[in-house]
């Protein structure tokens, strides 16, 4: 198949010349800057000054996230690229410095009176909505000298470790031998996860128990990196910036009431049995008395031959297209300006993502492409996210990314587009069935796996604050798999180290409950433009237009509900439940 393959040297090379002169560029950038520090501690800069002083702080910050952006893009295609590695840590270290040198601006900023910041942030509406979030941590903030100790430390501390788990699992090798009969025996683990999708079920839980047998070896020392980053973020958040509980933290981040995410928990945890519905509708088309854990994502028809690159494209780009115009050309331009990497490839990070370094670039998308129904999914899913950062890109570097729940809006929109599309081409009922049975083994993996890994987080923090081993939190995970599954699907001890093998929850704690924010949403959206049709379209561009600058209010008024409570959250799972009705009647 011929994947296309990104060409960073659009950005820079390493050990080019221009990367050097960028960043001493950036230390001249950053020392200019620091004057007005003096200035407005004199007196209270003019609307003028104001517009001036954050002109050069977005072009200071344009240049730093350019330099940032390549270290993270030259470290995942090459996860053990000893240069890419060095550098990435410059930059972390470059970073640091950078904040604490503009750290000034934040506490004066966020120290003002309320009758002084009003006319300040009047003249200046395009940075309004940034400004207010910045004041709204007010409260959690430290002294200069406190959040300039916690920028150095964690670059040789959270952040090496997060390096650290991303280092020893991307060189993870997998052994194939009692999986295929192919002479090739030792793959990545994007490799390894196309044959936990195969229609032979001892394939599956072979691939299943070859992933554990690796991550379960590590286990102990991953554990210990996870405790780590718990311990860290309980110290610096809750000891030192007084919030109530750990996720907190991501609510406060992600402009959301901690009401509102126990209400969508609250309404997974309350609704989990529908998925255990689903699994014993599963297991009966696949002719099994009962799923078993490894058997989960297993198609009703195998994929016969693998789809190649051009002809996935085409199905995911005819189904953008026919919701919009607009989705259609800002997708292709990833793939056509050569910000797209999708070859497998030793030592490349697994999974997948897209990148938007600044609102002037055109987001870069990594993934690896086998040429499985999943990856259209997949390239669906990550070419939505390169379509809602360039709708948002008239948006200042500050305020044109997505909070997380609202950055998972066109993504999951995109493979409910490409679902609905694939649907309507084929008269097949097997094939139609295989499609509904995928969309519903998605939600479950969207919404409730999302929602029960964070109730894992919840309990995890707890359990380490008081001590917990390694041991205990597998154990916890393993309970935590139990109530997801009750006796609708057997559930093997090997996954009781599942949760070291999940970057997200090492990576950004907290995080995986936007999926399920971002799904339930979409769906509740989906039924909109069912009843709505093309009247629908610009309601949903316009917020994804919004940016970081979307509040919940703007979902709302898009969605046409009222608020973002269970009720609210209860009306997203009647998609699936009429999914789920629609197999009843076939099988």
């Amino acid at each position: 198949m011929n994947i296309p393959l990104w060409t960073l040297e659009q950005l820079y090379t390493l050990n080019s010349p221009k990367l050097s002169a960028d960043l001493a560029r950036l230390d001249e950038k950053t020392a200019h800057f620091t004057s007005w520090r003096t200035k407005i501690k004199k007196a209270l800069p003019s609307p003028n000054e104001f517009k001036a002083l954050l002109a050069e702080l977005e072009d200071l910050n344009s240049l730093a996230h350019r330099l940032s952006g390549f270290a993270v893009l030259a470290f995942t295609q090459n996860t053990q690229d000893q240069k890419a590695q060095a550098f990435m840590a410059k930059i972390d270290e470059k970073m640091a410095d950078l904040n604490n040198e503009l750290l000034f601006f934040e506490l004066w900023w966020k120290d003002l009176a309320e009758e002084t910041v009003k006319p300040l942030r009047q003249s200046q509406p395009d940075f309004a909505y940034w400004l207010d979030r910045t004041r709204a941590f007010r409260s959690h903030t430290l002294t200069e000298v406190e959040e300039k100790i916690i920028n150095l430390k964690n670059t040789t501390g959270n952040n090496s470790l997060i390096a650290l788990y991303d280092s020893i699992t991307n060189r993870y090798r997998f052994s194939t031998r009692d999986i295929t009969e192919t002479n090739v025996t030792q793959v990545t683990r994007d490799e390894l996860m196309v044959h936990v999708r195969s229609a032979n079920q001892t394939i599956r839980a072979a691939a299943y128990h070859e992933l554990y047998r690796v991550f379960s070896a590590d286990g102990p020392v991953l554990g210990q990196i996870y405790q780590t980053i718990v311990r860290d973020w309980r110290i610096e958040n809750m000891r030192l910036r007084h919030y109530n509980r750990p996720i907190d933290v991501r609510h406060k981040t992600n402009n959301l009431q901690p009401e509102t995410v126990e209400a969508l928990l609250n309404t997974i945890r309350d609704r989990i049995s529908l998925f255990g519905e689903f699994f014993k509708l599963k297991a009966k088309a696949l002719g099994l008395a009962k799923l078993n854990r490894s058997d989960l994502y297993a198609p009703l028809i195998e994929d016969k031959e693998p789809l190649n690159f051009q002809s996935g494209l085409a199905e995911v780009l005819a189904a953008f297209e026919r919701f919009s115009p607009i989705f259609h050309n800002l997708a292709t331009k990833v793939i056509d300006e050569g910000h797209f990497h999708g070859r497998p490839q030793s030592n490349k990070q697994s999974g997948a993502f897209c990148y938007s370094i600044r609102p002037v670039d055109t987001p870069w998308v990594l993934m690896t492409y086998n040429g499985r129904r999943q990856d259209l999914f997949t390239l669906a899913h990550e070419l939505g996210h390169a379509v809602h950062s360039q709708l948002a890109n008239k948006h200042n570097i500050f305020n044109f990314q997505a909070t997380l729940p609202l950055a998972e809006t066109a993504s999951t929109f995109g493979e409910i587009l490409l679902a609905d599309h694939l649907m309507k081409k084929t008269q097949s009922i097997s094939k139609r069935s295989n499609l509904i049975f995928h969309l519903l083994d998605d939600a479950y993996a969207t919404i409730g796996r999302q929602a029960f890994f964070t109730l894992f987080e919840i309990s995890a923090h707890e359990m380490v604050e008081n001590g917990a081993t390694v041991d205990e939190l597998s154990e916890c995970y393993l309970e935590n798999l139990r109530e997801q599954f009750a006796d609708n699907v057997e559930i093997d001890e090997e996954f009781r180290w599942e949760w070291v093998s999940i970057p997200h929850i090492f990576h950004t704690p907290f995080y995986v409950y936007a999926y399920s924010f971002g799904q339930l949403l979409v769906y509740n959206f989906w039924r909109q433009y069912e009843k709505e049709g093309p009247n629908f379209t610009p309601h949903l561009i316009n917020l994804l237009a919004k940016g970081g600058s979307a509040a919940p209010a703007d979902i709302i008024a898009t969605s046409g509900l009222g608020p973002l409570d269970e009720e609210f959250w209860q009306k997203g799972f009647e998609v699936i439940e009429s999914l789920l009705q629609e197999l009843k009647l076939i099988f």
